[in-house]
C-alpha cells in the first residue's frame, strides 16, 4: 500500500468504528486453548474462601467476551477494593474488530492477588476508559471449609 492509501484506510477505518459491546465476564481458575482453538474454563467462581486475612489468592483468569463492535479499542480489566477506588492490579489489551459479527475474548490472569480484607472486591472493564461492565467478586472468611 501506498502512504496515502494507508492514511485513507486510517481514516475510513476511524468513521467507520462502531462500539462493541461487552456480552460476559466469567472468573475461572484457569483457561486453556484446545486443539482446533476452543477455550476451556476450568473452575468457574463467584466468592473466594480464605480462613485469615490478608488472603492471598495464587491464580485466577479474567474472561470478557466482546461483539458488535468494528474499529480498534483500548479494553481495560481492573481489580478495585470494596470502596471501588482504589485498583489492586489492572490489564491492558487492544482489540481489532473487523466486522461486527466477529467475537473477541480477553483473557487476563491475575497471579498472586492479596485481599487484606473480606468483602466485596470489583472486577471492573473500561473500553476506551469508559466503563463497559463490573461484576462483584465475593471474598468470604470461613473456618473449617476447603480454601477456594
Amino acid at each position: 500500500m501506498t502512504h496515502s492509501e494507508v492514511v485513507c484506510y486510517v481514516i475510513r477505518m476511524a468513521m467507520t468504528k462502531i462500539k462493541p459491546r461487552l456480552n460476559y465476564t466469567i472468573l475461572c481458575d484457569d483457561v486453556r486453548q484446545e486443539m482446533g482453538g476452543k477455550f476451556s474454563l476450568m473452575g468457574l467462581f463467584e466468592s473466594i474462601y480464605a480462613n485469615t486475612f490478608p488472603a492471598l489468592h495464587p491464580r485466577f483468569a479474567i474472561v470478557n467476551e466482546w461483539t458488535g463492535g468494528k474499529g480498534e479499542f483500548h479494553s481495560r480489566i481492573r481489580l478495585l477494593a470494596p470502596d471501588q477506588k482504589q485498583v489492586l492490579s489492572e490489564s491492558d489489551s487492544i482489540l481489532n474488530l473487523f466486522d461486527e459479527s466477529q467475537r473477541h475474548r480477553d483473557i487476563s490472569v491475575r497471579f498472586n492477588s492479596t485481599f487484606n480484607v473480606p468483602g466485596t472486591y470489583w472486577i471492573e472493564t473500561l473500553l476506551d476508559q469508559e466503563r463497559a461492565g463490573i461484576i462483584p467478586l465475593i471474598i468470604q472468611i470461613v473456618s473449617n471449609k476447603n480454601v477456594h
